[in-house]
């Protein structure tokens, strides 16, 4: 199934022939909301960096933060979040981070300050040169009937939009089920070590 597919699927859902010329804002829509509403974890990807003074610049793809790391000496340590106002004081060695300006600022980095950045990135939009994505081809009936809902807002269907509304809500859940039970190992059991 690619995006041509989905937009004759929608308008056969729609049974409306006529909207051919809207389905790809249909399918933006649709898409801005999806892409606000699911962080991926099956998506997450890392990246090596190192820091020009406590900044270092953020991928491309960037969408959001799983978790930064750095190495202090010999050890690995997983950097705190802290918001913009923060203003550490007597710090020598990284510490925490903050995204400031399509940038990472790591508090107590110096030049040349090694990390890990573990992000998830973001959903490439459908087109007609990408023709399929990470939820295009994990959750089709997702991205169908959140299409759908869109074309039925446009061409005031009521009663379709209070159908389809629940349905889309539920089937983000069961993509965020998804991507946690990818994480989880099926037969997990509780076992008992003798002490020594």
């Amino acid at each position: 199934m690619t995006y041509a597919t989905l937009q004759a699927d929608v308008a056969d859902y729609l049974h409306r022939g006529d909207l051919t010329a809207k389905m790809p804002t249909f399918v933006t829509l649709a898409e801005a909301y999806l892409f606000r509403e699911l962080q991926v974890k099956d998506m997450a990807l890392s990246v090596p960096g190192t820091t020009t003074g406590e900044y270092a610049d953020l991928p491309a793809d960037f969408g959001s933060v799983s978790k930064i790391t750095t190495t202090v000496g010999s050890a690995e340590y997983t950097l705190d979040y802290k918001s913009l106002d923060y203003s550490p004081t007597g710090v020598t060695y990284p510490t925490s981070y903050a995204l400031e300006n399509n940038q990472i600022r790591i508090f107590g980095a110096s030049t040349g300050q090694a990390y890990t950045l573990y992000y998830i990135p973001k959903l490439e939009a459908l087109s007609s040169t990408n023709p399929t994505n990470w939820l295009h081809d994990n959750a089709y009936d997702l991205y169908l009937y959140a299409t759908a809902l869109e074309g039925a807002k446009y061409i005031r269907d009521a009663g379709e939009v209070q159908t389809l509304m629940p349905l889309v809500a539920s089937l983000i859940d069961s993509v965020r089920r998804l991507s946690e039970r990818k994480g989880q190992p099926l037969n997990a059991s509780l076992q008992i070590k003798p002490r020594r």
